[in-house]
């Protein structure tokens, strides 16, 4: 039987990305993005490798299971946005490609110093973000489709670490984008899955 590409985005048939007592549905806006999740064993390798940096902080942020590559962040979506969002990602198609992170470095972020790794750009990662910026474009949503840095965020709070380079590259295969709801007025902040487009099943 042919492999058929599907895109689900009912939230009542999408699990928590993580775990949690209760989805709840506050009204949006809403602080949503685009995202691309690594598998767990891509997760434990990294977080194996950060602990091994010298002048690491108390806690190690983020978790290894909220990494990810973001290809769109937008602050505040209000319903009708995230609606015609999720119905526009729903139309996503895409072969599954693979990803190398290769390097690391120290950026300097709003809230502090990160330390971020950084794929092999390749034509198939340049043009997932492009067509998703072009699908949030459609919708009203102010994308950007240049001027990208795809990075991995590994640690934060990273102003005294010294990152040490990979032994060897982190990959995996892309099957699918999340579109994820951060939500930080949760206790702790949560992220759930609000949909997963361009699945390979």
């Amino acid at each position: 039987m042919a492999r058929r590409r599907v895109a689900l985005h009912d939230p009542l048939l999408q699990p928590a990305l993580f775990a949690m007592n209760e989805l709840h549905q506050p009204a949006p806006p809403r602080r949503l993005f685009t995202a691309l999740f690594l598998p767990p064993e891509a997760c434990a390798a990294i977080d194996a490798e950060r602990q091994r940096w010298p002048g690491l902080p108390r806690r190690l942020h983020p978790v290894p299971e909220r990494m990810h590559i973001t290809l769109q962040f937008f602050n505040q979506v209000d319903a009708p946005h995230e609606r015609d969002w999720l119905d526009a990602l729903a139309t996503l198609r895409f072969e599954p490609f693979g990803i190398s992170l290769t390097q690391t470095a120290l950026w300097q972020a709003p809230s502090g110093t990160i330390a971020v790794l950084l794929p092999q750009c390749t034509p198939e990662l340049e043009a997932l973000h492009h067509a998703t910026a072009l699908l949030a474009r459609q919708v009203g949503l102010p994308a950007a489709t240049q001027g990208w840095q795809p990075h991995l965020t590994t640690l934060r709070r990273a102003e005294h670490t010294t990152p040490t380079p990979l032994p060897e590259p982190v990959r995996w295969t892309v099957r699918h984008v999340d579109l994820i709801w951060s939500d930080l007025q949760s206790k702790p902040p949560s992220y759930h899955r609000l949909g997963k487009f361009g699945a390979c099943i």
